[in-house]
C-alpha cells in the first residue's frame, strides 16, 4: 500500500510526478464530456470579438494562444482550464511539504485531486480553474515573502497577483495582504523593498484595461441590491450563510471531518501556520463578502479556498493517522471513503450534469443548415448583449426576440425553455401556433441533475441556494426551431 512505501520514502518527485499524471489524465480525458457551455465561457472566449466590459483579458488570451492547435476556441479554453486545475497540485503539495513531512504533503494534494468541484471546473472553458491556480501561487509567494523576509517572493506574488486580477477580477483581493507583507517588510525587517514597491505600479494594469474597455460590474451588483439597505444586508447575509452550510456539501463530508482535525491538530506556535490560516481566513470573509453582494450562489466561487483547504485537511488526515497509531485498518477505511466518494461524486456531477445548454447548442448547430438569407430570431438573452451563444454556436446573426408581436413573416424563430421558464415558454410556444400558425422545423431536448449548481427549470431557483433544494430533481430543457410561414 501507498503508506507503507512512504514510509521507506517514495521521492517527493515521484510522488508529485504521479498526482500531477493523474490529475492531468483524468483532466484531459474528460474534456470532452461537456456537450456545450455556459454564456460565461462564451463571453470570456469571444472577448476581443465582441466586448462585453466583464471580463479581464488573460484567460481569452491563453485560450486563443492554444486555438490554432486544438481546431476552436472552446476546446483551447477547456484546455487552459484542465491544465492550470491539474497543476494546481504542484503547489499544494510543495506548500505542504515546507510545512509537514512528505505524508501530509501527499495527502493534500490528494484531497485536491479528488475534489468534485475542482473536476467540474477543470472541464469547462472558463477563467475559475485558471484563476484558482494563479490567485493561489500568488497568496502562497507573499506568503513566502513573509516568511523568509524576502523581496523576490514579494515581486513574484505582485506580479502573479496581478495576471490573477487579469483573469478575474477577484484578483484585487490580493491587494491587502500584498501591502500587509509590504508594511511588514519595510517596518519590521528593514528590508529594502524599493523594487517591490516599483513592481507594484503593475496593479495599474487591471486598472488601464478597465478604463479603456469598461466596467460593468457596479451595475450588475446594484441591480441585484434589494430595495433598502436593510433588505440589501439580509439578501447579502442569506447568501453567505448558505455558502457556508452547503460548503460540506461542496467540499465532500470526509474533506470537512479532516478539515475540522487539521484546524484542530494544528500547531499554532508555528508562526507560518499561522500565518497561512490568517491567509485562509481573509480570502474566505473577503470572497463571501464579495459573492454574497453579487448575489449569485455558485460553488465555482469558492474554488480560490479549496487549495487552503487541501493543505489543512492533508495535515487532518495525517493527524489521525498518527493518532489511530496501530489501528490501520480505521485509517485505510477512512482514506478509502475519503477517495471513493470524491471521485464518485465528481465523476457523477460531470456525467449528470454534461447537457447544460446541450438543446441550444444543438439547435444552433442546425441554424448552420438553413439558408443564407434566412432572418432567424432566438429568445435567448444576456443583458444587452442577446442571443449569445446562439450568435457564437451557429457562427451566424441571430436577432434578439424583443417584442413577439412584430416578427417578420418568413422569419425563422428558435425558443429555448432556459429563458424565462416554463409558463413563459409555454405561452410562447401557444402564440407561434395560435397566431403565427408556424411549423415546427426541429426540436431539440436536453436534461441534467444539478449535483452542484447549474442552470434550472424555472429561472428562480437558478444561481440561487433554493437551488441546492432541487439538487436531486431533472431539470428538463428544450428548444423549438419554428418556421413563420410568408
Amino acid at each position: 500500500s501507498m503508506r507503507k512505501k512512504t514510509e521507506k520514502g517514495i521521492p517527493d518527485e515521484n510522488l508529485l510526478g504521479g498526482l500531477l499524471l493523474f490529475n492531468l489524465a483524468l483532466k484531459i480525458m474528460l474534456m470532452p464530456v461537456n456537450v456545450a457551455e455556459y454564456t460565461d465561457g462564451i463571453l470570456q472566449l469571444t472577448l476581443f470579438g465582441v466586448p462585453n466590459k466583464l471580463y479581464p483579458p488573460f484567460f481569452t488570451m491563453t485560450a486563443l494562444m492554444l486555438k490554432p492547435i486544438l481546431g476552436n476556441a472552446e476546446a483551447a479554453g477547456r484546455l487552459v482550464s484542465a491544465v492550470a486545475s491539474a497543476f494546481l497540485v504542484l503547489p499544494i503539495y510543495m506548500t505542504a511539504r515546507a510545512l509537514y513531512e512528505k505524508r501530509s504533503a501527499f495527502f493534500a494534494a490528494l484531497v485536491y485531486s479528488v475534489s468534485p468541484m475542482a473536476l467540474r471546473w477543470a472541464l469547462h472553458a472558463m477563467t475559475d480553474s485558471l484563476f484558482a491556480f494563479l490567485c493561489f501561487i500568488a497568496a502562497i509567494c507573499l506568503w513566502r515573502a513573509l516568511n523568509e523576509t524576502s523581496e523576490k517572493y514579494l515581486i513574484w506574488g505582485i506580479v502573479l497577483s496581478v495576471v490573477a486580477t487579469l483573469t478575474r477580477y477577484q484578483g484585487i483581493l490580493l491587494i491587502p495582504p500584498y501591502l500587509y507583507v509590504l508594511w511588514r517588510l519595510n517596518l519590521k525587517e528593514k528590508t529594502p523593498t524599493r523594487r517591490a514597491a516599483i513592481a507594484g505600479v503593475l496593479w495599474l494594469l487591471p486598472a488601464v484595461w478597465i478604463v479603456f474597455f469598461g466596467f460593468r460590474h457596479p451595475e450588475q451588483f446594484a441591480e441585484r441590491a434589494g430595495a433598502t439597505v436593510w433588505q440589501t444586508f439580509l439578501n447579502i447575509l442569506l447568501l453567505a450563510e448558505s455558502f457556508l452550510a452547503y460548503s460540506p456539501y461542496f467540499l465532500t463530508l470526509p474533506v470537512c471531518f479532516f478539515l475540522l482535525a487539521g484546524l484542530f491538530y494544528m500547531d499554532y506556535g508555528d508562526e507560518r501556520k499561522a500565518r497561512l490560516l490568517w491567509l485562509f481566513v481573509y480570502l474566505t470573509a473577503a470572497l463571501l463578502i464579495l459573492q454574497s453582494a453579487f448575489s449569485s450562489f455558485q460553488e465555482r466561487y469558492l474554488l480560490p479556498l479549496l487549495p487552503f483547504v487541501a493543505l489543512f485537511a492533508g495535515w487532518g488526515i495525517e493527524a489521525i493517522r498518527q493518532r489511530l497509531g496501530e489501528r490501520k485498518r480505521i485509517f485505510k477505511i477512512l482514506l478509502f471513503v475519503l477517495i471513493v466518494n470524491g471521485l464518485g461524486f465528481g465523476l457523477t456531477c460531470v456525467f449528470i450534469q454534461r447537457e447544460s445548454f446541450a438543446d441550444l447548442k444543438d439547435a444552433a448547430n442546425f441554424m448552420k443548415s438553413l439558408p443564407a438569407d434566412a432572418v432567424i430570431y432566438s429568445n435567448e438573452t444576456y443583458k444587452d448583449l442577446g442571443p449569445v451563444k446562439m450568435r457564437y454556436w451557429s457562427q451566424r446573426d441571430i436577432l434578439p426576440m424583443d417584442d413577439l408581436k412584430d416578427i417578420p413573416a418568413g422569419s425563422v424563430v428558435s425558443i429555448t425553455s432556459a429563458y424565462g421558464g416554463m409558463s413563459s415558454f409555454m405561452q410562447i410556444k401557444r402564440l407561434m401556433h395560435e397566431i403565427y400558425r408556424a411549423e415546427i422545423l426541429a426540436q431539440f431536448d436536453s436534461s441534467l441533475v444539478p449535483l452542484l449548481p447549474d442552470i434550472m427549470q424555472e429561472p428562480i431557483s437558478h444561481q440561487n441556494p433554493l437551488a441546492l433544494t432541487f439538487r436531486y430533481s431533472r431539470q428538463r430543457f428544450q428548444t423549438i426551431v419554428y418556421q413563420i410561414p410568408r
